[in-house]
């Protein structure tokens, strides 16, 4: 038999060195005293806390990490939640979240008694960061139970809590040195006088073959102040309009020397007055008659059907704003909805979802008057009382009531038109409503009812109506409904509403299934 072969010498395997790992950053963790400002130069204590789970920073921006160097912060003034987008127009986007809790259980329940007291007055408070010693950027600090900080910021998803405070950082939208040079601010000597119309309007004149390079019509342009925009618009061919005047410039047939000058201009343009009931392409409305604008005829449905139809203010009167004076145009886009509470009870599912399309819509706004909502508590609770049914969770227009704290709907009455005594309560309560949550809505709006019709017992639902539409008639006053919004709708019920029962005096009125935004914003899918 054939000897073995002798046995080969083999080497262990050596194990093969481990690939050297890349040193792992270490997690943000930021860890300090919290001070609260309680006047001037004087700060106390509040607690020890702890900012952890920071989201990603944005590309190049700013961070916590970088920011956040000190041992301690320093809270400055709180605010309400109405203030927040005054802050935030000065500021840029948000580059960071943090979570913020106690250091320790000792510092547990200061923490919490503050963000309790942050969420009752529905109000954020802040820190500024330094860096370099220069200031940066501000560390706003806010309960995530805010929706409506929440949704402005984008909070994100994971840091959600409704008990929780969260930190965000938000740098300045200038530098230190361009705010310290002022190059933000347009000097006033350089700003065009408000006696004269712009010096495009004169460069026009000079390249026209139809306007006169005249004394007269140089006179007329700037005492009405008229603007490029209607130079060009009524210099085109067939331009028919109508002026409305009535007890502001003159009394009928007899003319206010402003109107005289407009029509001057106009004939000029060779644009022809044809009256109040023709079809027109501008209508003429002397700033004091805007009071009765409202008796225009057909003013709804020449705003609803007539897109091309353009609105100007024109001339001065003593009872508006000098501001005001001139000629502006008015009623561009979109509109103002407002419900009746017969239209809400007979369908409510859809009146959340128009009122969550409105509040999508750009260009859109609508609103509920308190007397409105305490008629749905009357209607809805029959002899039970409204808020021990919301108080059990039973109250059936709940929803409606999210809405408003959600600031889908607002929840206002028109302000006056005047700087009175009527017209700061006006902001006061509007003021007051931005901190109340949904029972205390509710409380109020049944307040503010019983105070404003105790004395009406018979016809109530006729009388609220109404007041919807002297409402929106004084609505349409405002300069920030005039100059932004064009139609004014009421959503009334198929039958029961008697005083809305066709368009009452510039005011539309729809049922739900009728109502129609007049453009292709939302494809018919939506």
């Amino acid at each position: 038999m054939d000897a073995l072969p002798p046995p080969v010498a083999v080497r262990p395997p050596v194990a093969a060195k481990p690939p050297v790992l890349g040193r792992i950053p270490k997690k943000w963790k930021w860890t300090g005293e919290v001070f609260v400002e309680v006047e001037a130069g004087k700060a106390q204590r509040l607690c020890n806390v702890t900012m952890s789970d920071a989201t990603d920073p944005r590309p190049n921006g700013l961070r916590f990490s970088i920011c956040l160097t000190t041992d301690s912060i320093r809270l400055q003034k709180i605010y309400g939640v109405a203030d927040f987008y005054m802050v935030m127009q000065a500021c840029s986007p948000v580059q960071q979240f943090a979570k913020v809790g106690p250091q320790d259980d000792g510092d547990a329940e200061a923490l919490k008694a503050f963000t309790s007291y942050l969420r009752r007055r529905r109000s954020f408070t802040y820190a500024r960061l330094i860096l370099d010693d220069v200031e940066v950027a501000l560390l706003l600090l806010f309960p995530l139970s805010l929706f409506e900080l929440r949704q402005a910021l984008k909070v994100p998803q994971e840091l959600v809590d409704a008990n929780a405070l969260v930190a965000a950082l938000v740098p300045w939208e200038l530098s230190w040195r361009t705010y310290e040079d002022a190059l933000w601010l347009s000097p006033r000597s350089l700003e065009p006088s408000q006696n004269r119309p712009p010096a495009a309007v004169f460069e026009a004149l000079q390249k026209s073959s139809i306007f006169p390079n005249t004394p007269l019509f140089h006179r007329v342009l700037r005492i009405l102040k008229v603007p490029r925009t209607l130079l060009d618009f009524m210099s085109t061919p067939n331009r028919p309009y109508c002026l409305w005047y009535a007890n502001a410039d003159g009394v009928h047939p007899s003319r206010g020397y402003e109107t005289k000058l407009l029509q001057t201009f106009l004939t000029i343009c060779k644009a022809r007055d044809v009256g109040i009931k023709a079809d027109v392409r501008a209508v003429f409305v002397h700033i004091g008659a805007l009071a009765t604008l409202y008796k225009l005829p057909a003013l709804a449905e020449r705003r609803y059907k007539r897109p091309d139809l353009r609105f100007y203010t024109y001339g001065s009167h003593e009872n508006v704003s000098p501001d005001r004076w001139g000629i502006r145009e008015i009623f561009p886009l979109g509109g103002v909805v407002t419900f009746t509470p017969a239209a809400v009870i007979e369908n409510i599912v859809g009146t959340y979802e128009l009122i969550k399309k409105i509040d999508e819509h750009p260009l859109w706004q609508c609103y509920i008057l308190p007397s409105v909502v305490a008629m749905l508590a009357m209607l809805t609770c029959q002899d039970q009382a409204p808020l021990t049914l919301f108080d059990q969770g039973e109250f059936l227009l709940d929803g409606l009531l999210d809405l408003i704290v959600q600031g889908k709907l607002s929840l206002l009455r028109a302000p006056t038109t005047n700087h009175s005594t009527r017209a700061k309560k006006w902001i006061g309560w509007q003021l007051q409503l931005l901190d109340m949550d949904a029972r205390t809505l509710l409380d109020e709006c049944i307040r503010t009812a019983k105070e404003q019709y105790n004395d009406v017992k018979a016809e109530l639902a006729d009388a609220i109506q109404k007041e919807i539409a002297r409402d929106l008639w004084a609505l349409q006053m405002q300069p920030a409904v005039m100059d932004e919004y064009r139609r004014l709708v009421v959503v009334k019920s198929k039958s029961s509403d008697r005083y809305f029962t066709e368009d009452k005096e510039g005011i539309e009125c729809v049922s739900l299934s009728q109502f129609d935004f007049k453009d292709a914003f939302f494809t018919s899918e939506d």
